[in-house]
């Protein structure tokens, strides 16, 4: 019954009103409210497409990490830009040294079937470029690396890992075998332990740290911080003693 009351009393104001303007009849006002409608339909449908639009962004931005990892590619940066050089304040990094003594208990690769595993390790590690060992032909589920290569690393970027893929190369595609992966903070407690508190450096098990691989094996690992005002001593040293230097 209220809404009948409601529904008459609005009827009638709208009428009292029309009869009342005289440039306005009940024609006139039926077409403009069917175009009113018309237009509220119209721009309601481009509203929910913009939203549509905006809310699969937003998922895709949501779900990122879970994107990544279901394509692979979860350990690649694909951009090389953060917040902090938008706002200028510049990112503090200082390089590491990063040794890698040997690999074992590594399963067969999916795509060997008669041949041993030609074994190598891959690094992937925020801002830096990709770095890789030699490939070890033939290794199986070992292989002995003794290689090193250097990073640039944030301490103050807490959500950058380090990956390691131990990876079995391959005639068309390398697969992947196993694989750590390492925060900042981790990083630096290996740093303290391997590098900073030993003064000699020796390829045996007091000097490196056992970290094991998924989804089997494990993977000796040393990190050092590295000394870049001694480095261009010695390139200064070598500058100055280039006439006793004999030409290749």
């Amino acid at each position: 019954m209220f809404f009948l009351v409601a529904t008459y009393f609005n009827v009638f104001i709208i009428l009292f009103t029309l009869g009342i303007l005289p440039d306005w009849t009940v024609n006139e006002f039926v077409v403009y409210l069917v175009g009113f409608i018309d237009w509220v339909l119209v721009h309601t449908e481009k509203l929910i497409m913009s939203f549509s639009i905006l809310f699969c962004f937003f998922l895709i931005w949501r779900l990122r990490h879970k994107i990544a990892l279901a394509t692979g590619l979860e350990h690649i940066t694909l951009i090389r830009f953060s917040w902090r050089d938008l706002c200028g304040f510049g990112v503090r990094q200082r390089p590491i040294e990063v040794f890698i003594w040997k690999v074992q208990g590594l399963q067969s690769a999916s795509s060997k079937i008669t041949k041993p595993n030609d074994l190598f390790v891959e690094c992937h590690m925020g801002y830096n470029e990709p770095m890789r060992t030699r490939v070890h032909n033939n290794a199986g589920s070992e292989a002995v690396i003794r290689e090193s290569f250097q990073l640039n690393i944030d301490e103050n970027a807490a959500d950058t890992l380090m990956t390691l893929l131990v990876k079995d190369q391959s005639l068309l595609a390398n697969s992947e075998v196993a694989r750590v992966t390492l925060s900042t903070r981790e990083i630096c407690g290996i740093e303290d332990q391997t590098g900073k508190r030993r003064s000699t450096f020796s390829y045996d098990q007091e000097s490196f740290v056992e970290l094991t691989l998924m989804p089997s094996g494990t993977l000796w690992l040393a990190v050092a911080p590295v000394d870049e005002a001694n480095g261009d001593d010695e390139t200064k040293l070598l500058l100055q003693n280039e006439d006793s230097l004999l030409p290749c």
